[in-house]
């Protein structure tokens, strides 16, 4: 088995996470060149395992640099990582991938591992967790047995305050919600927010697999969500509504709209994300029926590397 890594991510890469149990939405084309061009200054790399002229597996991640140093994340940004493909192959790239972390000017390297699948010894291994709703049974259940009384009461006044839900369609819809998402974010010194240019890679590149659906209100643009579709799940990725968007439960009515239309296309969860901890976002994400599932982040940090994850954490919960 013969591993290399590449400064890009193939296309021919996506066959093989879409015959891998373990791929999510995050190890596809769309996503990680997307990610790449949003954040220039991120270096991608994908070390791929072959046999012969065959890829069998493949790892992507990015690294980061300040100065000298270098940090190592598959995946950037709390986004499910590791090796896909067949066993041996993602076994070949796991061994790469601990050389590469054990360089000494690498600060920190890690794996956000979704799955429980990752083996790596001398890392260690952090719990995290985010909230899944089962929407296997179809949106009756959703509606009736998921979501609580206040929540189906929120998004039956959004609509009776008359706000609508609809998939965005085209690039205007993408800038409209942008501008609440900046206008939201103006008030929160201490988050910048990702680029522009992720969504609107995304949705370029995406196709079927990322969906914009914005809620508007007397024509105006008061909210949306950008959701991501990969064999049968949907990751809300990211949502976000204005000050009059939240008076008037535009985000529960999307959520609602969204899980409706992930059900009627035949998903089977919709995963609500990662919280940090806050309970706020967790009493939202239960109230919307989502249940607890823990995932791995697993890391190998030097005494630098704890320090930067230190800062990140405070920086975060700001």
């Amino acid at each position: 088995m013969k591993v290399e890594v590449a400064d890009t991510f193939p296309p021919e890469l996506d066959a093989i996470a879409d015959g891998s149990a373990r791929a999510t939405f995050y190890h596809t084309t769309a996503w990680l060149e997307s990610l790449g061009g949003a954040y220039p200054h991120l270096q991608r790399r994908c070390a791929i395992a072959s046999d012969g002229a065959r890829p069998r597996a493949f790892l992507p991640y990015f690294v980061a640099r300040r100065g000298p140093f270098a940090s190592l994340w598959s995946l950037p940004f709390g986004t499910y990582g590791g090796p896909v493909g067949d066993e041996v192959g993602s076994a070949e790239l796991v061994r790469a991938f601990v050389r590469e972390s054990e360089r000494r000017l690498v600060v920190e390297a890690g794996v956000v591992d979704f799955h429980h699948a990752l083996e790596w010894s001398g890392a260690a291994a952090e719990t995290a967790t985010t909230h899944v709703v089962d929407i296997s049974r179809g949106y009756d259940d959703v509606w009736r047995n998921r979501f609580d009384k206040s929540r189906r009461r929120r998004a039956r006044r959004a609509q009776e305050a008359g706000v609508t839900v609809r998939r965005a369609a085209g690039d205007d819809d993408v800038r409209r919600f942008l501008a609440v998402y900046r206008a939201r974010l103006a008030g929160w010194e201490a988050r910048s927010g990702h680029p522009d240019a992720l969504f609107h890679g995304l949705v370029a590149r995406g196709g079927a697999r990322v969906r914009l659906y914005v809620a508007e209100h007397g024509g105006d643009v008061v909210g949306g969500h950008v959701n991501l579709y990969y064999k049968d799940a949907v990751i809300a990725w990211y949502g976000m509504a204005s000050r009059h968007g939240d008076e008037l439960q535009a985000g529960t009515l999307l959520y609602a709209e969204a899980m409706r239309e992930a059900c009627a296309d035949g998903f089977r969860s919709y995963n609500l994300g990662a919280s940090l901890g806050k309970e706020s976002l967790i009493d939202y994400k239960q109230s919307l029926g989502g249940e607890a599932r823990d995932y791995r982040i697993v890391c190998r940090r030097n005494a630098m590397g704890r320090a930067l994850a230190a800062w990140r954490r405070r920086r975060s919960r700001a």
